[in-house]
């Protein structure tokens, strides 16, 4: 299932230039390069060549293709073999070798990946943060030792709040943020879930005075996406994180703020400052 998405692997950032280095990542448990093309666009491609099994990480990126170190191979973005130089010059033994590539995009400030079946290859996702401008938006990323739905079952779980993002001040002035504290002070909000056609939200309700009630409402997007309550009736960004798999142990969280009308700028964020 999860490879019937575009999923976002890197940062713009980390793959620069054209003809530049290789990377390496590892992605649903796969070990691949990733390079950028002469031409600017993105090559993925399995991490052994399909020769001798040396590692295309050490290949060199040149005229749009990636060749390997160890016999000259060399393979465009589609896996197929354009040069082939210790074959004589009539051989076409070239036209017989195919790697394994992946398509990659370049969209919204990251750099995506889809490892699903050809016919099935959607559009790139419409998500807020990306379709914002690029002022506008920010990401972060760091791996985290888990599998990547504890990572997520514990970002979109609204009770933690209370315990985790506490003060530790006994006598702390509620009335400094008055949500906050009706957030902390109630430990066992209920729990109310709605399915969407792109996942689900949940509203999770605590007490608060007056015989109201204080919402925190979480999206879930598929395939590992959230959106974290941000504080009702303030101009501030939204942050969110994508809980990226890079195999049953280990995760990308890559996180996100965006504003739609504001550069990030103006708010001098950090990850997830806005979170709680």
């Amino acid at each position: 299932m999860m490879r019937r998405y575009w999923q976002p692997i890197f940062l713009k950032s980390e793959l620069p230039e054209p003809d530049g280095a290789p990377i390496r990542v590892r992605h649903l448990g796969e070990n691949l390069i990733a390079w950028r093309n002469s031409d600017g666009s993105v090559g993925l491609m399995q991490n052994a060549c399909p020769h001798r099994g040396a590692s295309m990480f050490f290949g060199r990126n040149e005229e749009n293709g990636l060749r390997c170190v160890y016999h000259g191979w060399k393979f465009d973005t589609e896996g197929n073999c354009v040069d082939m130089p210790n074959e004589p010059a009539e051989s076409n033994f070239k036209h017989k070798i195919q790697a394994t590539t992946y398509p990659g995009a370049e969209w919204g400030g990251l750099v995506w990946i889809y490892m699903g079946p050809p016919d099935k290859q959607p559009g790139l996702p419409q998500y807020d943060w990306c379709l914002t401008p690029n002022p506008g938006r920010q990401y972060w990323k760091w791996m985290q030792e888990s599998n990547y739905l504890q990572g997520l079952e514990g970002n979109i779980d609204s009770s933690h709040a209370s315990f985790l993002h506490s003060f530790i001040e006994k006598n702390h002035d509620w009335n400094v943020n008055v949500r906050r504290g009706d957030l902390i002070k109630d430990g066992a909000p209920h729990l109310t879930a709605k399915e969407t056609p792109f996942g689900f939200i949940y509203g999770a309700a605590r007490q608060a005075p007056d015989e109201q009630h204080y919402w925190r409402v979480t999206p879930f997007s598929l395939p590992f996406y959230t959106v974290i309550p941000g504080t009702p009736d303030t101009d501030r960004p939204f942050s969110g994180h994508g809980w990226v798999p890079i195999d049953d142990e280990n995760v990308w969280l890559i996180t996100y703020s965006w504003h739609p009308t504001r550069p990030m700028s103006d708010f001098g964020e950090k990850p997830g400052h806005n979170a709680h």
